[in-house]
């Protein structure tokens, strides 16, 4: 039997169930009820203090009422398997969930192996935090064994982050899904993807399982947060109103960037520019081409920005980037010094010390 709200409980008594079995709440992390075996009733109850969702056997009728704000507070405990590489191996886990993440840097990565549970059903990132943040997002039946194939085909990363749980009850249409959604939310975010394919068709499954999976992403978007990965998006700036001073574009060009939390954000109605040829050329053989392009590509596959002509695009709305130069790049189409390209912000910086 659970500890739930009174009120729930209390319209729990006038429907004449109590809650049984075990599965958890993607938000207080209270056990509640997947099926009623106190009785004979055709209906089943979810019970938490959050929500409550009634659905009969077949899973019509469904309706959710939420309870009373919970608290934002969670906590996840951190295990570091060599205390001489802390900063560098760690395993992360909330303490009433059977996910765990193994956080590793790319020369660690035979140690994870050496791990319990690494080598199961899993999902994963790789990720470069170097410049413009990039990131490979992955799945895996045999865990971090499949990662061992990305040390000579991808080069891009620094570190990887690896999902399990410890039951192994992932499975291959779960991974599918996870790695499917966790494409979307990055691709709408400030990193550069890195998959050549960007899984545009969304897996078909039926509402209930949809449920299930939302929920174990919800918890690993958790854990990545809690490794300093964060899935960044624009309209998580936009209520951040207050006062802003916006600094343009050099020449006249149509855009315009504001400060927010450290991050440069390019306004709502910038022009970005598709990069020029002779990026191609560059000593980096190219990189910074690549990157460019598919960032704007990535832009509008995501609804972010509309194509003008065959050399630019309009953003539908704000971009959060990591820094002057990398907006500066994007809304200019070459390499460019951020902080010369953005009229007025060299001044702020040195007025700040």
């Amino acid at each position: 039997m659970v500890d739930v709200d009174s009120r729930l409980m209390k319209w729990l008594q006038q429907e004449s169930h109590i809650t049984c079995d075990k599965q958890r709440c993607q938000h207080c992390r209270i056990d509640f009820v997947s099926y009623c075996q106190w009785c004979t009733a055709n209906d089943r109850f979810f019970v938490c203090k959050c929500t409550v969702v009634r659905t009969d056997k077949q899973g019509r009728g469904y309706e959710e009422r939420t309870a009373p704000d919970m608290p934002n507070e969670r906590t996840a405990m951190m295990y570091f398997p060599d205390s001489t590489h802390a900063s560098s191996l760690k395993v992360i886990q909330e303490p009433t969930s059977q996910i765990r993440g193994f956080y590793f840097k790319k020369s660690l990565l035979a140690e994870v192996e050496k791990l319990e549970h690494a080598n199961n059903y899993a999902v994963y990132f790789l990720i470069s935090d170097v410049d413009e943040p990039s990131i490979y997002i992955g799945q895996s039946i045999h865990g971090i064994k499949r990662l061992k194939e990305h040390l000579k085909q991808k080069d891009f990363w620094q570190f990887g982050i690896l999902f399990v749980t410890d039951n192994n009850s992932f499975d291959k249409q779960l991974i599918d899904f996870l790695e499917y959604e966790f494409i979307q939310r990055f691709n709408a975010s400030t990193y550069i993807v890195e998959n050549r394919d960007m899984r545009i068709n969304k897996p078909n499954v039926n509402w209930y399982i949809a449920a299930a999976m939302n929920t174990f992403a919800g918890q690993i978007t958790f854990l990545l947060e809690a490794l300093g990965v964060t899935i960044r998006q624009a309209k998580q700036v936009e209520s951040y109103e207050g006062e802003r001073t916006y600094y343009p574009a050099e020449k006249n060009h149509p855009a315009t960037i504001y400060l927010h939390d450290g991050q440069f954000v390019i306004t709502k109605g910038s022009t970005v520019l598709f990069p020029q040829e002779k990026l191609k050329h560059y000593k980096d053989e190219g990189k910074l081409y690549q990157k460019l392009q598919a960032k704007i590509n990535q832009l509008i596959q995501a609804n972010q920005a509309e194509p003008i002509d065959e050399k630019s695009a309009r953003l539908t709305e704000d971009i959060v980037c990591p820094s002057p130069s990398y907006a500066a790049d994007l809304c200019s189409g070459a390499s460019k010094n951020g902080w010369e390209y953005w009229q007025g912000l060299r001044e702020e910086r040195e007025r700040l010390g």
